[in-house]
């Protein structure tokens, strides 16, 4: 094979322009990680062993290509004060790391680097692509994933690839164009671990198990086809020919992020909280005082039963994909025969007397009376009109006819609900 020019693909004058991007449709998951079914792929795979799924080519189109490279370069040369970067490495996908690290590049090198044989990374490319980006969010979304998702971009020239390392988030290679043959452990070195590592023979540092103590597997991915690899999973990979992939990754997010405003607000409103741990005159002799131990459990009880709202709200909030949220949109005089639709998805929770629905802009509350209301929403496959909705069967004692069109006006100006 004839080596490939980059500045081909990559220089501004090329002609080819990027497909008009296409519509959110809901499906994102499930067509990123399709013929597997995605509740398969999470409930079995995501972040809990290595998975490869055989695609086709043309597969990614919508997601990406030489075009929208092309552009989002362009783009990043204005980005300031974000984590969009450009590095590249002159390794080969070793089976040990190398001594050579990654070193910093200008994306007027990007071209030349490659025809140079370096494999270079675009960091979190998605900054640079609102159409990415907003695809990212959308996976984010209808995985209920409250971390970080974001995109990568890697492009190898033939033999060039990055040694073995591990990643402190699931890292999930798409390949848009040419090929790239991977060597990876099946199961983590060490479950979502702290820190990204990288393998010397003889290394000291607690990286967990090591290459040589677990089991690998090998394959070649081409247009089309899907690596995903756990938090913590061994890997190393080499263009074929030449490259051009996205590691699409999950960076997880800490429980106690979420967590520790909601038990600030108990330390301070709840008397049990306040007062702390009862006296007891029980020895402490193997085992904690009866008393303070039913203390600690009604307290994280009542942690748990309020746990489900900063979930919810960590969900769309904070997505650090670049994404911003919609402005509210204006609710228009409507016809009765207009019909409406559920953007993508409607998702809620009920807290104590609330129903929490999250949007781009944070979180709605609603009177628990809407959950009703809300579960058929959720349900309905297709379009409906507001006189329908205001007619569907109630319990005795339902939101009022004012709650019901209050609660749909909030859904249409936040974009959960749409017009045909």
């Amino acid at each position: 094979m004839d080596p490939i020019d980059f500045h081909s693909l990559l220089d501004p004058g090329t002609s080819a322009e990027p497909p008009a991007p296409t519509a959110l449709n809901g499906r994102e998951l499930q067509e990123l990680v399709s013929p597997l079914d995605s509740r398969e792929f999470v409930d079995s795979f995501f972040s809990r062993t290595s998975v490869g799924v055989k695609g086709h080519p043309g597969k990614f189109d919508h997601v990406f290509g030489w075009a929208r490279l092309r552009q989002a370069l362009s783009r990043g040369k204005s980005l300031t004060g974000t984590s969009y970067n450009i590095k590249a490495a002159f390794t080969h996908g070793e089976d040990a790391g190398s001594s050579r690290g990654m070193i910093d590049a200008d994306h007027n090198q990007v071209a030349d680097l490659l025809n140079a044989g370096a494999t270079v990374c675009i960091t979190d490319i998605h900054l640079a692509d609102p159409v990415l980006c907003r695809w990212a969010q959308a996976v984010r979304e209808q995985l209920n994933f409250n971390g970080l998702v974001g995109a990568n971009c890697y492009v190898s020239p033939d033999g060039s690839g990055l040694p073995m390392h591990y990643d402190k988030r699931v890292a999930t290679s798409i390949q848009i164009a040419g090929s790239k043959r991977w060597r990876f452990s099946t199961k983590s070195a060490k479950p979502w671990p702290l820190e990204n590592a990288v393998y010397q023979p003889g290394i000291s540092a607690d990286v967990g198990l090591l290459p040589e103590q677990m089991e690998f597997g090998e394959v070649e991915l081409h247009p089309g086809d899907l690596l995903c690899l756990p938090a913590g999973a061994w890997h190393s990979a080499r263009g074929i020919g030449y490259s051009l992939a996205l590691n699409v990754y999950f960076s997880p997010r800490n429980l106690l992020h979420d967590l520790a405003p909601l038990f600030q607000r108990l330390a301070v409103s709840s008397e049990k909280w306040r007062g702390g741990p009862p006296a007891s005159l029980e020895k402490a002799r193997g085992g904690v005082p009866e008393a303070v131990s039913t203390y600690i459990s009604e307290c994280l009880g009542e942690v748990g039963k309020l746990a489900a709202e900063p979930w919810l709200k960590s969900l769309v909030q904070e997505p650090f994909t670049g994404w911003k949220p919609a402005p509210l949109l204006p609710v228009p005089k409507i016809a009765p025969e207009q019909r409406f639709r559920i953007a993508s998805s409607l998702r809620f929770v009920q807290v104590q007397g609330d129903i929490v629905v999250p949007c781009e802009n944070g979180a709605l509350k609603f009177p628990v009376l809407m959950g009703p209301v809300f579960q058929r929403l959720s349900s309905e496959a297709g379009s409906f009109t507001i006189p329908e909705v205001l007619s569907w069967p109630q319990d005795p004692g339902g939101p009022a006819r004012e709650e019901m069109l209050f609660a749909l006006k909030m859904l249409y100006e936040h974009g959960i609900l749409r017009m045909e």
